[in-house]
């Protein structure tokens, strides 16, 4: 048998290692101007279409006059959620299996929301056309804190005020959407209850704004001899888009073609449906011609998805060793206007589950209240966040205020309660299968690495100086560990909790689903 370790080498030698440059084959046409973004598209006959937006975060629509915008030369339509309403078209499905207005249905519930979508022969036509579209407001009480909006007599989203199930079980107030949990709450408070030492924590991760840089925006083009239609857009998951167009539109999923082409950045906030996505195809098949909607930066900052905004309340209990024997963590999730959610779970909150990091904890217990408020929807997975990020600061801030707690050094907190080598794999409290891991080699070169010891001392002896009066020069030191998942599909079901991207579940019949497959690799 031919000896290939020759040939290893010389592959090792050529791929270099971490840190070494690396050539970027898409450089050249980008550096040149040569990126086909979704602006850059140009079709015979293209309309534009705007948005007329609310500048108000809570509000009944009283009356929508769009007689002048009609009235200038160049429109051709300017579209309300009564002129879709007979289609069925003026709601749309969201991720998270909640329902989001396309155009404003009665009111409008965050401030920059779609009211009337303007249909023109170009984008200044249409510019122009939106101010002068009259609506007539009745503001109403406006809540932006999610623990008002579980207080408050204010119905937020009318259209569900007396359901009593949503789509992940029952709701407990008129602006509540879900209740999610996993663990073992009695046992977990009993371990709380009993423990030498409790640390208390409330952390605030605060909403995250993705900001790409091409905004969001699609071009339609309805085919109506062949009965096909083309969408061109932002798309971070292009499956998506063309299910939710086929379920609107009626039209067969094999008739609608869905492009992704350079797309800008996308960061999360490019995964969900918007509705400048169903208005320009609503308007293409209406009007039998492409027509193209670009967002302006102003319209993304206010209304695209944003990520975070968790509250999260933990408990973490531990011995007066420091070995942690129970975790307890209570979320309250802004959720916004909709539930619009992008997680690529059928988790409500993601992979929040994670939130027991990196340490084998025993026994815990995790809870999400989702929250409707007066804000734009969103929740997106932010730079493949799925909540992951939210769970590691959780637990990390955790263990730091147990650490104070127990007047014991950070790191070697850590070390005591990292899973074991010998552990894996590992089966967390809150049911993932972690795959291995050398956790306890890893930080022990990592310490190493930034002479921990000797930042310990230089840390010390500035606050003694600084005790003398000698400076002012305080110096932290910030430590943090963490698993991350990575692959999310639903081939692996059968080792951990199962994920499903498209939503469609365990099925009898045979379904060959567009996303991938992969197990997560924990560690």
């Amino acid at each position: 048998m031919k000896d290939l370790t020759d040939d290893q080498k010389e592959r090792s030698a050529n791929l270099k290692g971490m840190g070494c440059s690396r050539k970027r084959v898409e450089d050249a046409r980008f550096t040149q101007g040569k990126g086909n973004y979704v602006d850059d598209i140009k079709l015979p006959g293209m309309l534009h279409g705007d948005f007329v937006r609310s500048p108000y975060a809570h509000a009944r629509i009283k009356s929508i006059d769009a007689s002048k915008a009609m009235a200038l030369d160049g429109v051709v339509a300017v579209l309300t959620a009564a002129d879709l309403a007979p289609l069925s078209l003026h709601w749309m499905p969201t991720l998270a299996g909640d329902k989001q207005m396309v155009l404003a249905d009665g009111k409008v519930l965050f401030q920059g929301q779609e009211v009337a979508f303007v249909v023109a022969k170009n984008r200044f036509i249409a510019a122009d056309a939106v101010e002068l579209v009259e609506v007539d407001y009745e503001e109403l009480p406006v809540i932006v804190d999610p623990f008002e909006a579980l207080q408050s007599d204010v119905v937020l989203r009318e259209d569900i005020a007396d359901k009593k199930e949503g789509a992940h079980g029952p709701r407990k107030h008129h602006n509540h959407i879900f209740t999610w949990e996993v663990g073992q709450e009695a046992e977990t408070n009993d371990v709380i209850s009993n423990a030498d030492v409790v640390a208390t924590e409330t952390v605030y991760y605060h909403r995250t704004h993705p900001c790409p840089l091409e905004t969001c925006g699609s071009v339609a083009s309805m085919d109506k001899v062949n009965g096909k239609l083309t969408v061109w857009g932002t798309f971070q998951a292009p499956h998506v888009v063309r299910t939710v167009a086929s379920l609107l539109s009626g039209i067969e999923e094999h008739n609608i073609r869905v492009i992704s082409p350079d797309i800008g950045g996308g960061f999360g906030n490019k995964v969900g449906v918007y509705p400048g996505y169903v208005c320009s195809i609503v308007a293409s098949i209406v009007t039998g011609v492409p027509v193209k909607w670009i967002e302006d930066r102003m319209e993304n900052l206010m209304s695209t998805s944003f990520a975070r905004d968790y509250w999260m309340t933990g408990k973490i209990a531990a011995t007066k060793e420091g070995k942690i024997t129970g975790l307890h963590c209570h979320v309250t999730a802004d959720h916004g206007a909709f539930d619009a959610c992008a997680d690529p779970t059928k988790f409500p909150a993601g992979f929040m589950n994670i939130c027991t990091g990196s340490y084998d904890i025993p026994t815990a217990y995790l809870a999400v209240d989702g929250v409707y408020t007066n804000k734009a929807p969103g929740g997106v997975a932010y730079r493949c966040s799925f909540r992951v990020t939210e769970a590691v600061y959780f637990i990390e801030r955790m263990i730091e205020v147990l650490a104070i707690e127990l007047n014991m050094d950070a790191a070697e907190l850590r070390r005591i309660n990292f899973i074991k080598k010998e552990q894996f794999p590992y089966q967390s409290a809150l049911g993932w299968e972690y795959d291995s891991g050398d956790y306890h080699t890893a930080w022990d070169k990592a310490l190493k690495a930034v002479d921990y010891d000797g930042l310990r001392k230089e840390q010390a002896d500035r606050i003694e100086a600084f005790k003398r009066g000698e400076t002012r020069s305080l110096m932290g030191i910030g430590l943090s560990f963490f698993t991350e998942i990575v692959g999310a599909g639903p081939g692996f079901g059968h080792r951990a909790p199962r994920h499903d991207f498209s939503g469609a579940g365990p099925r009898d019949d045979l379904r060959a689903d567009p996303c991938f497959g992969n197990r997560p690799a924990c560690g």
